[in-house]
């Protein structure tokens, strides 16, 4: 979504631009943040997600030369690494410069089949986030910003309240079944809203799959900003924390959410999946990390320059491999992230399906079913304001659920 587009673009500059009094610290913060990228790239100097945040970061300064300058050094390399709105570019995005190199990005991004509707929700104001598939059931739940609720419905479409007022939950998020146990777990925070200035609330909570009843309310008092989770087979949830950088973690033994390893050492955390064997990866501004699950201590998948992982809101994994939902450093895209070396090592990755979904508008999570992703397609996050309103709310359309095949 919009606002946690912006957080993990934040998360990754160190700075956020929102006041002119703020300025002389944030022009400072940037130009630190533009250091450390200028050293990752002497490690890494190919890799064009750190390019592609380079110019970001001179827009953030006003040096429009410079970031056109580093955006045109990424044409022909078919990276799929296509500025997106409300991601940093605003100040240049009516520049016609830009506009023709960003075209340009986007026009060499190659088209895949229209993948098809699975099915659409009545409700265009449910703003959703998160979705999660119980096998046993053959049902979907899915998380509502706007509405603070979670909705559940059929592979038809027929949906009806979940959650129950009562819950009193804030905007719903990440969403995970434990099948195993019965349980749906969702995050419930209002980390990126205004009212969270007066008092921060992020939790997870825990519904009984049978009777569909809140059993229990899990508190991160530490956490900024909760988004996805994921449960362990042990029964254990990890949590990304993606305000503060941060990983949190709950045993099954435990009552609260606490920090799993150092503060900060996931820059712009967001999606999270658990392999079959339980290795634990998390995707980060520029990649994928796979997690020690003994120390919470990350360690980067190395990849070839041919690949771009950075960016990616939901994350999964299939049969090997990783799959992600990318919609930072594009408009929104589904991908194969091609694994070896037991998993520790990027060898490749394929486009299952491209941006040019008519209806994708800020894809943001999937849940796999009968070997597909079902894609949020058109989450309309970016509509969502931090007051709490919906911006433009009468041009929506019912979300629609897009089942993109795991295989081309």
């Amino acid at each position: 979504m919009r606002l946690l587009r912006l957080t993990v673009v934040w998360a990754l500059l160190g700075c956020v631009l929102t006041s002119v009094e703020a300025a002389d610290d944030a022009a400072a913060a940037a130009r630190a943040t533009l250091a450390r990228i200028q050293a990752l790239r002497k490690e890494r100097p190919n890799d064009g997600v750190l390019v592609f945040y380079e110019a970001l970061i001179h827009v953030s300064l006003g040096e429009r030369d410079a970031a056109f300058q580093f955006l045109r050094s990424l044409k022909g390399r078919k990276l799929g690494l296509v500025p997106v709105r409300d991601s940093g570019f605003d100040p240049v995005w009516n520049d016609r410069k830009f506009q023709t190199i960003r075209k340009e990005l986007a026009d060499e991004e190659p088209q895949t089949p229209a993948s098809p509707v699975a099915f659409r929700l009545k409700d265009p104001k449910l703003i959703p986030e998160g979705i999660a598939f119980d096998a046993k059931g053959q049902r979907f739940f899915i998380g509502s910003i706007a509405q603070r609720k979670v909705v559940v419905t059929d592979a038809q479409g027929h949906a009806r309240d979940f959650s129950s007022p009562s819950d009193k939950l804030d905007t719903v998020l990440g969403l995970a079944v434990d099948a195993e146990r019965g349980y749906l777990y969702a995050v419930s925070t209002n980390g990126f809203l205004d009212e969270a200035n007066t008092e921060r609330r992020n939790a997870v909570v825990r519904y009984d799959l049978k009777s569909g009843r809140l059993t229990n309310r899990f508190f991160a008092p530490e956490a900024m900003q909760l988004n996805d989770l994921a449960v362990a087979p042990d029964g254990t949830l990890y949590i990304t924390d993606s305000m503060s950088s941060t990983l949190f973690r709950k045993k099954p033994d435990e009552a609260k959410l606490t920090r799993f390893g150092a503060a900060g050492a996931l820059r712009g955390a967001n999606g999270i999946a658990i392999a079959g064997d339980g290795t634990l990866y998390a995707a980060i501004s520029t990649g994928i990390v796979r997690v020690d699950t003994a120390t919470g201590v990350p360690a980067r998948l190395p990849q070839p320059d041919t690949v771009v992982t950075g960016g990616i809101d939901g994350l999964y994994w299939h049969e090997g491999d990783l799959i992600g939902v990318q919609n930072v450093t594009n408009p929104g895209r589904v991908v194969r992230i091609i694994l070896t070396d037991k998993g520790t090592r990027i060898v490749g990755l394929t486009v299952l399906q491209s941006h040019h979904h008519l209806d994708f508008d800020e894809p943001t999570t999937g849940a796999i079913a009968n070997s597909a992703l079902h894609v949020i397609g058109n989450s309309y996050a970016g509509r969502y304001q931090p007051d709490g309103t919906i911006k433009n709310a009468a041009d929506l359309k019912g979300t629609a659920i897009i089942a993109v095949p795991l295989r081309r």
